[in-house]
């Protein structure tokens, strides 16, 4: 069984103002992220110092696939580093102090949302980087399909994937997989979704699915319904720690 963590900016301490950033995406979305996506610096370098102390393994999509489809044993202290949507501070911030700890994250990349070239960092927005960026830090970091054009949302219950037809959407994933290597792979977009959602994956042949929900994922927890914890700014180091040594009964 393993926990998988969902991150999405890491910012200063000074950069965290109390206010939504305006995401900057290459197709012209527009909406905001807010705060509670975001995680200070220096409390993600607390957390991945104490899941380094602790020996903690950071999983590999491959391991979790061998743990679904072949019943691979994960060591007894798993962990899925994840990160959501390619914004600048995964390059700045989160990367570096990945890098320093041996860890590995699996980053789920909004491919319309990607710039042709990279650009400078711009703190007073959440700017999505390049592929030439995400190509540069393939050392840590692998990367799945999180939509083309489909990370939208209808207020705070609708995905853009549940209310396009089954056909668009099936057309959205596959050009999404040509710019990701695990293309088998996906995160619900804001963590919605409907079945109808999980049926195209199914559909075309995705094994691993992630949602926003809570919680330790087991054998028996559905490979596309996999359960992630969102990690706010707001979340102690102790409760971190609580959360990561607790187990589900």
């Amino acid at each position: 069984m393993f926990r998988s963590l969902v991150f999405h900016e890491i910012r200063p301490v000074e950069e965290l103002n109390g206010q939504q950033r305006p995401i900057v995406v290459a197709d012209g979305y527009e909406d905001a992220l807010p705060l509670p996506l975001f995680d200070s610096l220096p409390l993600f370098q607390e957390q991945i110092n104490y899941l380094k102390q602790e020996g903690f393994h950071s999983l590999s999509i491959s391991e979790v696939r061998a743990f679904y489809e072949q019943g691979q044993p994960l060591p007894e202290k798993s962990v899925l580093l994840t990160f959501d949507d390619c914004y600048q501070s995964l390059k700045e911030y989160a990367y570096p102090v990945l890098k320093a700890a041996g860890f590995h994250a699996t980053v789920f990349v909004a491919a319309g949302w990607l710039f042709e070239k990279p650009s400078s960092y711009q703190p007073e927005v959440s700017r999505v980087l390049s592929q030439q960026e995400l190509a540069e830090m393939k050392n840590v970091f692998e990367y799945a399909n999180h939509t083309t054009h489909f990370h939208e949302r209808r207020g705070t219950t609708q995905s853009r994937p549940m209310w396009e037809t089954p056909e668009r959407f099936k057309e959205d994933l596959i050009l999404c997989n040509d710019h990701v290597a695990l293309t088998d792979v996906f995160a619900y977009p804001f963590g919605l979704y409907d079945q109808q959602t999980v049926a195209v994956l199914e559909e075309l042949n995705f094994n691993l699915a992630f949602t926003t929900k809570p919680g330790i994922n087991r054998k028996e927890t559905a490979p596309l319904e996999l359960y992630r914890d969102v990690i706010p700014y707001t979340l102690p180091i102790e409760a971190f720690k609580k959360m990561m040594e607790t187990e589900e009964k």
